[in-house]
């Protein structure tokens, strides 16, 4: 081991030595020394270039954001001002009485599709109950010649008939026939009572709305234009919103009085 190492320590100066004189001599040499400037020159400027890039890149970032936000700023306060204005322009009393007559107009539709379903429905009840009369009257005619046909089989003759029996049928045609009678009275009175209510509704609604143009009248004669056509827009509003609620309040009465009523 000893003999390696001294020989290691006399054989790699032999080495080492001419490759460190050539090392130095490289670098003393002139072009070694101006690549090396060169590279060192390169070095700095390419790290200002960086940093330049870098400055004017945050800068245009920067005013980049402080020109959206502007924009943004702007844009908010234009639409905040066109709304402001429509506002304005929807409460000038030309554009407000346009506007109810417009409302007048969607209600009055409002209410006649609600009046044509009412009587859509008037009309659909009353061909059903003709209907269940018709089949009725069917079903009785059918019963009768049936039994008709069951008499002639059996050898019933009607010049055979029992006393008892007669008095017996003639009984219950008089039985049936009050209880027809009254089954009959009880769908007139419901039909009445329907109709009474009906009417009431009718003459209420007719109230209501001439309480509002006697209101409407005397507004007129004592306000100023603008608050005239201000005090419309809020009567045409309630009127509409007491017609529909009696609308509403008149078919759910004839609907309850509909299924309140008996059936034959």
């Amino acid at each position: 081991m000893n003999k390696k190492v001294k020989m290691l320590i006399n054989v790699l100066p032999v080495f080492l030595v001419p490759l460190i004189l050539e090392r130095q001599k490289f670098k003393k040499h002139p072009d070694v020394q101006k690549t090396v400037a060169t590279s060192k020159t390169v070095a700095k400027q390419t790290g200002r270039a960086a940093t330049q890039v870098k400055t004017s890149v945050a800068n245009h970032s920067q005013q980049l954001k402080s020109r959206i936000k502007a924009k943004k700023v702007r844009h908010d306060y234009k639409k905040a001002v066109k709304q402001a204005e429509a506002e304005q322009r929807a409460m000038h009393p030309d554009n407000v009485h346009a506007r109810g007559n417009e409302l007048a107009k969607q209600n009055s539709k409002n209410v006649k599709k609600l009046d044509k379903k009412l009587q859509k429905a008037i009309d659909k009840r009353h061909k059903a109950e003709e209907k269940a009369q018709a089949h009725r009257q069917k079903v009785m005619k059918k019963e009768m010649a049936r039994m008709q046909k069951h008499a002639k089989q059996v050898g019933f003759v009607p010049s055979t008939i029992d006393p008892d029996v007669e008095a017996h049928g003639e009984k219950l045609a008089k039985q049936n026939k009050k209880g027809i009678n009254k089954m009959d009275k009880k769908l007139q009175k419901a039909i009445a009572k329907r109709h009474k209510i009906e009417d009431k509704m009718r003459e209420k609604r007719q109230k209501v709305m001439k309480k509002q143009l006697h209101a409407l009248k005397k507004q007129e004669a004592t306000k100023t234009p603008k608050d005239t056509t201000q005090s419309k827009h809020d009567t045409q509003r309630i009127k509409t919103l007491s017609d529909r609620h009696d609308t509403k309040d008149t078919t759910y009465r004839n609907d309850q009085i509909h299924n309140e009523s008996p059936d034959l």
